[in-house]
């Protein structure tokens, strides 16, 4: 294992989950009611379709661990496949095209993202990965924050939601290249996993860290899904001018703030709290958001403490309780956990959004966000 930290590494990794989830997954729900206008369907019909996205995810990271021993090239490769999708989706005459590519682009990105995880934390020195986790998933972020520059165009109409899909698609592929060309400079071993390469070690210390995550995935893009369209509910676009950038800016910015502020404790004994405190963050954000229409914007920055911290600690934790054979099974695993929560969420907030209204959204994400908090906490005294 290198004894260095890959700088160019971390950054480029950083860049791949900028896209990937901070501007392709998490910007599903800010141009949420620009493609349900032109599309046309229900919020059951676009909660389902990002559940199959995110299902796609789930089968990617499954997969990943095939991959990443034996193809050094995979991020890149997946990355360009990711990013076609995207652009296809842009293109789509209905809601079944439409829904297909958005699959693809979720099972590219699941083995993507896992591979750009485990290959850049083993280039990293072990006493220095709780830093390049917190600087890899702070990245979500920025891309959060960034999108917010052009919110106000698609959101308003001014800037179709079909180009920003084709644009965001070719910025995808091209991060997951700059990734590839720097990782082949790095030592990562592109070797065929053995035995103890596809179990991590010691599975019963994953059991409450991954219901944490698996409950973190739920509330997380439950909430991210379905804000925008309530405050489009609840105030209308016009009335609402201003108030989706700046929510989404500053979700985008506080992300960052919170995955720095765990990645300087991740590496010490109060770390193995990290996740219980961003889940008691998230939920208190939520239940502003439920209790209030005008709480849209504090509880923005409430959820987003936690939307990349949560990930940054669960992988780390994953790694750390890994031996370097079985890190890219581990971080697999916990992939697999949220996946599972991103699959059911948007499907249980798209039911519940028809059924009781928007609004109660936020009251479902609270409630799944205390068990994440409350499974992280059991994790943590557990040791």
């Amino acid at each position: 294992m290198t004894t260095r930290f890959p700088l160019a590494l971390v950054l480029w990794s950083s860049a791949v989950f900028a896209m990937q989830i901070g501007i392709a997954r998490l910007g599903y729900g800010l141009a949420l009611p620009a493609i349900r206008d032109t599309l046309h369907g229900n919020y059951t019909l676009y909660g389902t379709i990002n559940a199959l996205s995110l299902g796609g995810y789930l089968v990617g990271a499954l997969i990943a661990p095939l991959f990443i021993r034996r193809y050094r090239d995979c991020v890149m490769t997946t990355s360009v496949v990711a990013g076609l999708a995207l652009s296809i989706s842009g293109f789509a005459g209905d809601a079944l095209v439409f829904g297909l590519a958005r699959s693809v682009f979720g099972v590219a990105s699941g083995v993507a993202l896992v591979a750009a995880a485990v290959q850049t934390l083993e280039a990293v020195e072990a006493r220095h990965r709780g830093a390049a986790s917190a600087i890899m998933w702070a990245g979500i972020g920025l891309g959060l924050a960034l999108s917010a520059t052009g919110a106000a165009w698609v959101v308003h109409g001014t800037f179709d939601w079909r180009i920003a899909s084709f644009a965001t698609g070719i910025v995808t592929a091209a991060a997951g290249i700059g990734y590839g060309i720097t990782a082949r400079r790095e030592p990562i071993a592109a070797q065929p996993p053995s035995a103890a390469q596809v179990q991590p070690s010691n599975p019963q210390r994953f059991v409450f860290l991954c219901l944490s995550y698996f409950a973190f995935g739920f509330a997380y893009i439950a909430y991210a899904t379905f804000i925008v369209a309530s405050i489009d509910a609840r105030f209308g676009i016009t009335r609402a001018y201003g108030t989706v950038e700046l929510l989404w800016a500053l979700y985008g910015v506080a992300s960052v703030a919170g995955t720095l502020a765990i990645g300087r404790i991740l590496d010490r004994p109060i770390g193995r709290w990290a996740m219980a405190f961003a889940g008691t963050a998230s939920a208190i954000g939520c239940a502003a958001a439920f209790a209030s229409p005008v709480a849209v914007i504090p509880s923005a920055i409430l959820v987003g403490l936690g939307l990349t911290a949560t990930p940054a600690a669960a992988t780390a934790f994953a790694r750390a309780r890994s031996t370097t054979a079985g890190g890219p099974a581990a971080i697999a695993l916990v992939t697999v956990a949220v996946g599972l929560g991103q699959l059911v969420g948007p499907l249980a907030a798209g039911v519940s959004a028809d059924k009781f209204g928007l609004g109660c959204v936020a009251l479902l994400a609270c409630c799944v966000y205390l068990l994440q908090a409350a499974s992280a906490a059991i994790d943590a005294a557990r040791g």
